[in-house]
């Protein structure tokens, strides 16, 4: 059913960009009558009017004191809210193909911005190319390539498996080479690899960023310079080891955890999962101490180390072939519920959040909606919610002068919905419409008056 979903909602999207491609960039697009959140943080505004020409936001006015160029496309918003475009700043498209059917996907969600963070080069810069090139319609991207990973028993499109540190510096040179917009690590890296990618990075000039690998602790990432960090650390719960009171112990376990994982595989082995089991994540939990919580709070904020919590995605890890015991799943819970604690803790503290799914446009309970959802759960407010998606996403990736907010000058992505997400943060699924670069991208038919 989700997949027939997507593919309606795909179809649809496509449909629509057919329509407005056709129609001259010179023709204006008016949103008439909507109120307006402008993801600022300022209060709304009813009765608004917004001129979009060339895809740029050229005027917004209270609609009484609003003139409509004669020859202006018309959007009726009346009793409907209009947001920024949102982010997914945590995504994998994958090959070519299977990006390009997921970018409808993600505009029927109103997303129109995404950081792909692993996926094979050749084809996430095709579609780069091609989605900033109007060939295909799907949000604005940027991209990471393969992620860099350390000496690995086998190969795949996704990842780069380098040696040495000086393979390390050799790829991050590689990849910036092609264009890539940042480096992503993982978790199978082991230290002096992490290094050397953290120091070519910073020579290069490109962000690094991605899990805090058992072999790094967090503080140390934070200090080299990783600008965010995905999943509050990852499979190895780097934030939760760094606000332990037994953190030395839980780091010296997972150091072994992963010389244990390595030499399974290097013997065509299951890898053992000590990391998932109540052994370990009871433990985690347990030793939490809310001082070297707020210590490490103070260290991110310092080095503005930016956070992507894919909330929505930790679950899952706890699904697939692997059979946990009740009391591993137990613990997984209560893991999953300590987690969602440095939400407000990283609010209060001024660091940087990201909303980020690791999951497909069609995962039942894993969109963009889901997680925004989940952050509010965890104690933001909706608006601080709603711009993990909108304004801080244009800080991290210093967009901020383009994007981000419904203001004159800044690009048209935009969003209209049915309902006031302020008043129930759910209400950003109920998408009227999505505008990208100024063009309707997907529509309600009955609200587009006629040239």
């Amino acid at each position: 059913m989700m997949k027939r979903c997507l593919m309606a909602a795909g179809i649809a999207v496509l449909a629509a960009w057919s329509a407005v491609a056709e129609q001259p960039q010179t023709v204006p697009l008016v949103i008439r009558d909507a109120t307006v959140i402008d993801c600022s943080g300022r209060p709304p505004r009813s009765g608004m009017s917004i001129l979009i020409i060339d895809g740029q936001i050229r005027g917004i006015a209270p609609s009484s004191q609003f003139r409509t160029p004669a020859n202006a496309q018309v959007l009726d918003a009346h009793g409907k809210y209009l947001i920024a475009g949102l982010w997914n700043m945590h995504v994998h498209l994958g090959s070519y193909a299977d990006g390009k059917r997921a970018l409808a996907g993600y505009l029927a969600e109103g997303v129109t911005g995404l950081r792909d963070m692993g996926s094979p080069l050749g084809d996430i810069l095709r579609l780069r190319k091609e989605t900033a090139e109007g060939t295909i319609v799907g949000p604005d991207l940027v991209v990471a390539g393969p992620i860099v990973q350390g000496p690995l028993p086998f190969q795949m499109p996704v990842f780069i498996s380098v040696k040495d540190p000086s393979a390390a510096r050799q790829t991050v040179d590689m990849l910036r080479s092609n264009g890539v917009d940042f480096i992503k690590t993982q978790d199978a890296i082991p230290h002096d690899i992490y290094l050397a990618v953290a120091e070519q990075s910073r020579r290069d000039g490109l962000p690094f960023v991605g899990h805090i690998p058992p072999t790094v602790l967090p503080e140390e990432a934070s200090d080299l310079g990783q600008h965010s960090i995905e999943h509050l650390g990852g499979r190895f719960w780097g934030l939760l080891v760094g606000s332990s009171k037994d953190e030395p112990a839980l780091h010296a376990e997972e150091l072994q955890m992963y010389d244990d994982i390595l030499n399974a595989l290097n013997h065509h082995s299951p890898p053992p999962v000590t990391n998932m089991q109540a052994t370990f994540t009871k433990r985690l939990v347990e030793s939490y101490d809310e001082n070297k919580a707020s210590s490490l709070m103070s260290k991110f904020k310092k080095n503005d180390t930016w956070q992507c919590p894919t909330l929505v995605v930790l679950p899952t890890l706890w699904a697939g072939d692997v059979q946990y015991s009740r009391e591993d799943l137990l613990w997984a819970d209560r893991l999953i519920t300590k987690n969602a604690t440095f939400i407000p803790l990283m609010q209060k503290s001024g660091i940087g959040l990201l909303a980020g799914t690791d999951l497909p446009p069609d995962a039942k309970g894993g969109t963009i909606h889901d997680e925004l959802a989940a952050l509010v759960a965890a104690g933001l407010t909706p608006m601080q919610a709603l711009q993990t998606a909108t304004t801080q996403p244009a800080r991290f990736l210093e967009k901020s002068h383009s994007l981000g907010t419904i203001e004159v000058g800044k690009t048209a992505n935009l969003v209209l919905l049915d309902a006031n997400p302020l008043d129930d943060i759910h209400n950003t699924a109920r998408i009227s419409a999505v505008i990208l670069h100024g063009h309707i991208v997907s529509t309600a038919r009955n609200l587009l008056a006629p040239l």
